[in-house]
């Protein structure tokens, strides 16, 4: 019986001092969270307590910190890139309003005939739509950086999105000069995919070819392999100084884009659509011609 007795005393004061070991453990957790939570640091937690429960509780604890510094990370770099994109807007929106303000005036205040009034007037009118193209990139691009809506997808052609993205720019290829090839050996290909934001994609590389390339634009649908299809753009490019490896960078510009008045956004734009609809968007040079390649899952195959 006394033998018993003093199992159960050892037992109880094991117990006690387990409890109270594990308490001043659970303390030292807190603050240690507390700690994380109030600075600016990537620590996590740690525990060298051998209780499974306790162990499964601050990994658990750790994936929620892991999470935190993610999105934390995620808003740091939109805010990062809204300042970037703020410092941008007031010098690329500046220099056609700038201009075209002073083509008003001249045509206000000066004695102009009215066959000059009406060429300035043009110059004008093409500043203020330079002006509006600005605005509604970086629009678009602010609506990127900040909205976590969830993508509606659902089933479309990718040849009937293609073919009429090139019908819409048809016209001014025509006037330059220029052609569209367009190279397919399918008139149909399934994917799952948002719409409108599959044709802002393809419409940024066409209109980026027809702005900074030369000749006619290449675009080709290849098929990888039963589950991926690629989309390659070809054209020549006349910009030596071209950086492959910026081109998708947000204001991203060489000096002959900034003549014509790039905000370096279309193909961040393209870059961002791709990523986010989990495609993949990449470029090189290959003979003195760009070649921009985008990969998209099928969820049917060809028909």
């Amino acid at each position: 019986m006394k033998t018993i007795i003093v199992v159960l005393a050892i037992l109880t004061v094991f117990i006690l001092c387990y409890i109270f070991i594990e308490k001043a453990e659970l303390k030292r957790l807190k603050k240690e969270l507390d700690f994380i939570m109030s600075n600016d640091t990537n620590r996590i937690l740690h525990t060298e307590f051998n209780s499974k429960e306790l162990k499964e509780f601050v990994s658990a604890v750790n994936m929620y910190l892991s999470e935190i510094q993610k999105r934390k990370t995620e808003i740091e770099h939109k805010n990062n890139n809204l300042m970037v994109m703020m410092r941008n807007i007031s010098h690329d929106l500046r220099t056609p309003l700038t201009s075209a303000a002073g083509y008003t005036d001249l045509i206000l205040n000066s004695d102009l005939t009215e066959d000059e009034k009406i060429s300035e007037m043009k110059i004008v009118e093409a500043r203020l739509k330079r002006l509006t193209e600005l605005v509604d990139s970086f629009f678009e691009f602010s609506k990127i950086l900040t909205t976590n809506k969830e993508i509606e997808l659902e089933t479309v052609n990718l040849i009937g999105i293609l073919e009429e993205c090139i019908g819409n720019f048809y016209e001014d290829y025509k006037k330059e000069n220029r052609e569209v090839d367009f190279i397919t050996s399918n008139n149909k290909i399934s994917i799952s995919t948002n719409r409108t934001m599959l044709s802002r994609i393809f419409e940024n590389l066409i209109s980026n070819a027809l702005k900074y390339g030369s000749g006619n634009l290449t675009i080709e649908v290849i098929s990888e392999n039963a589950d991926v299809i690629r989309i390659s753009f070809t054209n020549r490019i006349i910009d030596k100084d071209l950086d492959t490896g910026r081109i998708f960078d947000d204001f991203y510009t060489t000096d002959i884009s900034r003549t014509k008045g790039s905000t370096g956004l279309g193909l961040a734009i393209a870059k961002e659509f791709t990523e986010q609809l989990n495609g993949n968007i990449e470029a090189h040079i290959e003979d003195d011609k760009l070649v921009i390649d985008t990969t998209f899952a099928l969820i049917s195959g060809f028909s």
